[in-house]
């Protein structure tokens, strides 16, 4: 389709020159074709020298695709044929060479091109905002105008009202020669363009120019195949949801019967069609309550399918008196009380073995109960080394032992002191029996009284073979070793012819050895 205003090659179909914008079907362009046709610019310019063509027949030559200006053109276009609008003067006009473009028009023929009279009723009815009708469809006044008398007395072109023409500045207007050649076409599918906006008027609404696409109607079908598989599908989808939802398949959903009672759960899980088996589980909660399920709570699961129910028991205290301290242990953990604590208590029972648990067996009590256990030890001989012969008494009769005291004769320690036991210290012994108390005893505590006895009680004593009468006993001392050393105040006596013979009192010393049960030994 050749576009008459700039012979640009449109596509068939197409309402709007894609360079232009001049418009190719309807009334619209049947009035712009009329209002450019090249016979009534010529007529336009001659001033009333020639009629000017008929706006009709300038309309039919548009709708039927040829350009206004070969429409009106004259038949014989030779050389010198044309003449300008000053031939009646008398002034020959140049001949246009071949193939000069024709001249554009003078000012007086641009201002007399919008001024020329118009018959309001050879109009034809367009109806489009801008063109005879305002926004609100309201008719442009298309009457005459009077014209104001020029001021130098000639005649002045009269200048149509904004209120009752459109405003066509903006819009380039020439003359085409009749030998210009088109630009090739340069539409593109989906090209647009934008009108030029009516000023003093609100902006009409942009409007989108474009020629219809042939891959749009080849990919047509597709895209409605391809919209209906994508409907099927999200129906399908929908149709699955609804019945997975309403457990027609995928299984039934396991019912949340936590807190329940036993008689309870099992009742609704044997109404959704499983099968159901009690498992009884350790905890502080209401006794015969459900804890949980297996599988859990809304999960699926298969019809017919088992479904476990853990069922809640209190926690009892086992019996572990009697039994051994690991024993007791593992019963106590199995029913998962976290608290335990063992003590300790001497007993003639076998070692390790549970004498009493708190609380008594067979009571109720949760996992954070206190739990006492109470495991027999061995009595055992106390360590009293060290202590006083009363203290170390104390500690035996505390730990339910006899005690019985042994001496010990020793220079080691101080007398009195206990060196040790009979059993040893740390010795299990049962209860109530005797223990020996070793307590230390200086030799010289016995030996030197009892050699003071031994010297007083004799009168007499020899030594260096010589007898001395014992006048007083002056000193004993204990020198170890069963030994004590005396110096008494003596006498020499002798018989001679059957009388004793005394001799002058002196002092003397010797020495006394004893035995270990106190015996004399020796004089020396």
């Amino acid at each position: 389709m050749i576009c008459p205003n700039c012979r640009s090659e449109n596509k068939e179909g197409a309402k709007f020159c894609n360079e232009c914008g001049f418009p190719l079907t309807g009334r619209m362009a049947a009035v712009a074709a009329a209002s450019t046709s090249d016979d009534t610019l010529r007529s336009i310019a001659a001033e009333g020298g020639a009629a000017p063509v008929d706006d009709a027949a300038a309309v039919d030559k548009a709708a039927e695709g040829l350009p206004a200006c070969e429409a009106g053109a004259p038949e014989d276009d030779g050389p010198g044929a044309a003449e300008g609008p000053d031939a009646g003067a008398g002034e020959a006009v140049p001949a246009r060479p071949a193939g000069d473009p024709e001249p554009l028009a003078s000012p007086a023929v641009r201002t007399a091109q919008g001024s020329g009279p118009l018959d309001p009723a050879k109009l034809p009815v367009i109806g489009l905002a801008g063109v005879d009708v305002d926004e609100d469809g309201n008719e442009f006044d298309f009457g005459d105008i009077d014209d104001a008398p020029a001021a130098d007395g000639g005649q002045q072109a009269a200048v149509p009202s904004a209120a009752v023409t459109a405003d066509l500045s903006g819009l380039d207007e020439c003359l085409v020669d009749s030998g210009y050649a088109p630009p090739a076409a340069a539409w593109r599918s989906g090209d647009t363009m934008e009108m030029p906006r009516v000023e003093g008027k609100a902006a009409p609404k942009q409007k989108e120019f474009r020629a219809p696409d042939p891959r749009e109607k080849k990919h047509g079908r597709g895209r409605v195949v391809a919209i209906v598989i994508v409907l099927l599908l999200a129906a399908a989808a929908a149709a699955a949801g609804i019945t997975y939802q309403m457990e027609l398949w995928g299984g039934k959903v396991v019912p949340d019967v936590a807190g329940m009672t036993q008689a309870d759960a099992t009742y609704q899980l044997e109404g959704k069609g499983f099968t159901v088996r009690a498992t009884q589980v350790k905890s502080d909660e209401t006794e015969g309550l459900v804890l949980l399920t297996d599988p859990g709570s809304g999960g699926r699961a298969e019809e017919g399918s088992e479904v476990v129910i853990h069922v809640a028991v209190p926690r009892i205290v086992p019996d572990v008196v009697g039994k051994t301290r690991d024993e007791a242990a593992k019963l106590l953990e199995a029913e998962d009380f976290a608290r335990v604590t063992f003590a300790e208590e001497k007993s003639d029972t076998a070692e390790g073995t549970v004498l009493s648990v708190t609380p008594e067996a067979g009571e109720k009590a949760k996992a954070s109960t206190d739990i006492t256990v109470t495991v027999a030890v061995p009595f055992t001989v106390p360590d009293v080394a060290n202590q006083p012969l009363d203290a170390a008494k104390a500690a035996l009769e505390e730990a339910s032992y006899v005690p019985e005291v042994a001496y010990y004769y020793t220079e080691d320690v101080p007398e009195g002191t206990v060196v040790g036991t009979s059993p040893a210290a740390g010795e299990k012994l049962a209860s109530g029996s005797s223990v020996t108390v070793n307590v230390a005893m200086s030799r010289a505590s016995v030996l030197v009284p009892a050699a003071k006895d031994y010297l007083s009680s004799i009168g007499t004593i020899s030594l260096g073979g010589t007898t001395y009468e014992i006048v007083s006993v002056d000193d004993v001392k204990y020198t170890g070793y069963n030994q004590t050393s005396f110096t008494v105040t003596a006498a020499a006596v002798t018989t001679l012819d059957g009388e004793t013979v005394r001799g002058s009192a002196k002092q003397k010393s010797g020495t006394i050895v004893w035995d270990d049960s106190d015996n004399v030994v020796s004089v020396s």
